[in-house]
């Protein structure tokens, strides 16, 4: 072969073999490490159910003030003192003697609504049964308003939570303190949520998962929701959080409010929590 020739040859010989070798199938994934059937997905790794493990960390909540008689400031409890007859006399008509001794009182501290005092009235164990109601005292007229819970030992044939007066009662409000504004206006969302939860007669205790919003694994065991408000096209909105102030159960809510700020629907749902995760006894 002439001599000039030879650098041509050399450069079309290497040209094929990278040809060849482009074309041949990589077998060798992780050169040094040898590939072992296994019929588990995570070698040397047991699975444990999750509802068997603890909570990472005991979760923080959202919670309301609940305040006895002489917790009270001077204002509210003569808010309570001028309206006292009144009150006595719509629990009456609930068929509610608060006059007996056995009924205990709190306030329920709702920045929210700062033109009422909320109070949680509660009643022992007695020859009628137990009983439960809200009362709303408004500071600026005599018109309390009185949703039940409990009556008597009895639930109410609806729940309050889901009742049209309760609606109603807690609308009036609503339209008083923020007109007809959407709730996507409204920066305290959340505490307006949960104040209707505690006007209806259930004291919650929201789950908190700031400074982490993510979904966690914590969330999975407790079964909860993050707080959260989804907001419609036409500005009407859907909230939702997780009540944890039970230590057998999350409670999970969700409330719809339309395009004008009023609640129309509600909805609890209830997921048993295993005993390792207890938040509090």
């Amino acid at each position: 072969m002439p001599p000039m020739l030879r650098p041509f040859l050399f450069v079309g010989l290497t040209f094929v073999a990278f040809c060849a070798l482009a074309q041949a199938p990589n077998q060798d994934l992780f050169p040094g490490f040898t590939a072992t059937a296994t019929n588990s997905p995570f070698p040397g790794v047991t699975a444990v159910p999750i509802g068997t493990t603890p909570l990472g960390s005991s979760p923080t909540v959202i919670g309301l003030d609940h305040l006895d008689p002489t917790q009270m400031s001077k204002a509210d409890y003569e808010v309570v003192s001028n309206l006292s007859a009144e009150l006595s006399k719509q629990a009456a008509l609930a068929n509610f003697d608060i006059s007996s001794p056995a009924w205990h009182y709190q306030q329920i501290v709702c920045p929210a609504f700062p033109d009422y005092v909320f109070l949680a009235f509660t009643h022992g164990a007695d020859d009628s049964g137990s009983s439960r109601f809200a009362a709303l005292l408004p500071r600026n007229d005599a018109q309390v308003r009185v949703v039940s819970t409990y009556a008597h030992g009895l639930l109410p044939f609806e729940a309050s939570w889901n009742r049209p007066g309760t609606f109603e009662v807690f609308n009036g409000m609503l339209r008083q303190e923020r007109g007809a504004a959407p709730l996507s206006h409204a920066r305290n969302w959340l505490l307006i949520a949960v104040c209707y939860a505690e006007l209806s007669g259930y004291p919650v205790q929201v789950l908190n998962v700031l400074p982490n919003p993510a979904p966690t694994l914590d969330l999975l065991r407790l079964g909860a929701n993050r707080p959260q408000m989804i907001i419609g096209a036409d500005q009407s909105a859907e909230v939702t959080f997780s009540d944890v102030s039970r230590p057998t159960f999350t409670t999970n809510w969700s409330l719809h409010f339309d395009r004008h700020g009023q609640i129309t629907s509600a909805s609890r749902s209830l997921v048993r929590q295993p005993n390792v995760i207890a938040l509090k006894p």
